[in-house]
């Protein structure tokens, strides 16, 4: 497309698919008719397209070109095990194995009181914010998303949880387990012995690591402070000993 504006060309239309159960169609016509007053343009499949596999194929390109894909959530997608908006949201799910994590793809909404937790839906869908749009009466909520998107806005921030769980894991992997306690086997009584005195030994250093920074500092000066005593007492007693004939030939002098 060509555009005759001087400040150059401009920004195509973002497009949406919209999936959905039979059940939902006159929801889905409702958000059909006002997304386009939010600057998309709605993909919809309905009675335009035919059956059979040309229709099946025109779906699976709509859905591989669309620049967004909104499934509507329902107690009517609750209820249905099958259907074939399912093969759609698997269609969606597959595309976005080539996408960056961070771009806004799927577009969930709920158009009733189906909860979040629970839902029968894939667990792409559960990564993502959910809208809720009563009815399929647009919300200030799902505008303001629009205005987003059409504005070039496809970046999807990562919840807090989800850029700490990294720094979980790296703390998890720190921290040092308790080693397993040996099995005694038949004929082994020595070998058991010294195997729980070096799981003792393991137990020991593992519960040490675990204490907070100054408690292992005020051990440390405290063993330190214990083996200075230790090595300064056999000299003192040495020193005792060596010193007694000296105190028993001056009490022999005095006595005579």
């Amino acid at each position: 497309m060509v555009s005759n504006d001087p400040a150059g060309p401009s920004r195509p239309t973002p497009s949406v698919f919209l999936s959905y159960a039979s059940e939902d169609r006159e929801v889905a016509v409702v958000l059909r008719d006002a997304l386009p007053d939010f600057g998309l343009e709605v993909w919809y499949d309905e009675s335009a397209l035919t059956g059979g596999d040309a229709w099946d194929q025109k779906i699976r390109r709509q859905i591989r070109e669309c620049d967004f894909f909104m499934p509507l959530i329902s107690a009517n997608t609750e209820a249905r095990p099958e259907g074939y908006f399912r093969r759609e949201w698997r269609f969606a799910v597959e595309r976005t194995l080539d996408m960056a994590d961070d771009h806004t793809f799927l577009l969930p909404v709920v158009i009733d009181a189906t909860p979040e937790a629970g839902a029968r839906v894939p667990e792409k869908f559960l990564a993502v914010q959910w809208l809720r749009v009563p009815g399929g009466r647009p919300t200030p909520a799902l505008e303001a998303l629009c205005r987003r998107l059409v504005a070039g806005d496809t970046e999807t921030p990562q919840p807090r949880k989800a850029r700490e769980k990294p720094d979980v894991r790296r703390a998890a992997s720190r921290t040092p387990d308790y080693p397993q306690f040996p099995r005694q086997e038949a004929g082994g009584g020595a070998v058991y012995a010294l195997q729980v005195v070096g799981w003792t030994l393991q137990s020991v250093w593992t519960f040490f690591t675990r204490l907070p920074k100054w408690v292992q500092i005020l051990l440390y000066l405290w063993l330190f402070i214990a083996l200075l005593a230790k090595c300064n007492s056999p000299a003192r007693h040495h020193a005792e000993i060596s010193h007694q004939p000296d105190v028993e030939k001056t009490a022999a002098i005095r006595h005579a």
